[in-house]
């Protein structure tokens, strides 16, 4: 188990430090006073915390032979008590009743949910599932018609598994993900499965909004959770296929219009999809601090905010505005709804999409 104050080597690079801080999965390690996310799976202890080096020891972080040799004698059986020879036992696995369809999802967990802006993400593949998978995670940016490889190996059945710590500045490089995999069992009969790849266009821009980082199925942390394959169905690229929908729907009415201009013999202008609006209500995304404020003065804020987005928008036919205003108590919902209903009567007033952003929104249509 890793410590704080453990001094530790990285196991596929060079190098390694002092672990400074503990954040989930992730050590940060002070090499050479600068901290360095790693996975704690990624590291071993080579002096434990309140141990002091003793002089003439090898230096561990720069002898590769000695680490090396170190790692080759853990491995090994002692010498020293024989044990008689045994077969070798099958891997125990422990079957659900439901796990010979297969279900994966991948997710993206924040190290650090408070400061999105900062944070690096944690990428995980969930095998919900009785077999076994040899997989595959891939990525590559818009600019690129090439795929990068970032991760590559087996996950057990019921089993989740880090891939990855996707840094901040490398979000951009993500923009399309894929999964390839093949199922199968081990030491008994089986249904086969089709090896698939399964590829997801992601909305970057999430990663920088709280409310989409929630608990999810599998996990009861804030992520973003995103089906692969469920009861042995691949899931549909839902971000891809709203980006081609409004892409025919854009085509499909200017050509509408076009015949409209030639039927009638007169001008018309063609409908335009306006892209969607998102408002966070969220206090801490109004203002820097709340000191000072009180309650009323914060909700009084937020009202604002609605009314002013509400007057830049007011002659925009057909615009449609989220006001992400949480589920919490209550008492912003109401307070917003009460003054769409009473100042935009005509605006049309519905839940935001449950999927995306569960109870805590509401979707204004402007009509007029």
């Amino acid at each position: 188990m890793i410590k704080i104050g453990d001094t530790v080597r990285y196991l596929n690079a060079v190098g390694g430090g002092v672990v400074r801080k503990i954040e989930g999965k992730v050590a940060y390690v002070d090499e050479d006073g600068f901290e360095t996310p790693v996975l704690i799976n990624e590291l071993v202890v080579v002096l434990p915390a309140g141990h002091e080096k003793k002089s003439g020891a090898p230096n561990l972080f720069f002898d590769q032979k000695a680490f090396d040799a170190a790692k080759n004698r853990q491995a090994q059986p002692s010498k020293e008590i024989p044990t008689p020879a045994a077969a070798p036992q099958p891997e125990k696995v422990v079957e659900t009743g439901y796990g010979d369809k297969l279900n994966i999802a991948i997710a993206f967990e924040p190290i650090s949910i408070r400061d999105l802006s900062k944070s690096d993400f944690n990428a995980v593949l969930v095998n919900d599932s009785n077999y076994f998978l040899y997989f595959s995670f891939l990525r590559r940016n818009a600019d690129e018609r090439g795929w990068h490889t970032v991760y590559a190996g087996e996950v057990a059945p019921n089993e989740v598994i880090d891939m990855a710590v996707i840094r901040q500045g490398e979000l951009n490089d993500y923009e399309k993900i894929a999964v390839q995999y093949f199922a199968y069992k081990k030491d008994k009969e089986f249904e086969m499965k089709p090896a698939a790849t399964i590829s997801r266009r992601l909305d970057l821009s999430k990663f920088f909004k709280l409310h989409c980082f929630r608990p999810g199925i599998y996990f009861e942390s804030p992520v973003m959770e995103i089906s692969l394959v469920k009861d042995d169905k691949a899931q549909a690229d839902t971000a891809a296929l709203i980006s081609d929908y409004a892409a025919s729907m854009a085509k499909a009415e200017t050509k509408d219009s076009s015949a409209k201009k030639q039927n009638r013999g007169k001008e018309l202008s063609p409908y335009k999809l306006l892209p969607l609006l998102e408002i966070d209500l969220h206090i801490d995304s109004l203002v820097d601090t709340t000191a000072g404020m009180e309650n009323k003065d914060m909700l009084q804020l937020q009202l604002d905010t609605v009314r002013k987005t509400m007057k830049e928008n007011s002659k925009r036919k057909g615009q449609k505005i989220v006001f992400i205003h949480g589920k919490g108590d209550g008492v912003l919902r109401k307070a917003v709804r009460d003054l769409l209903k009473k100042e935009y009567p005509k605006c049309e007033l519905q839940d935001a999409s449950f999927q995306e952003y569960g109870f805590g929104a509401t979707l204004v249509t402007i009509h007029s």
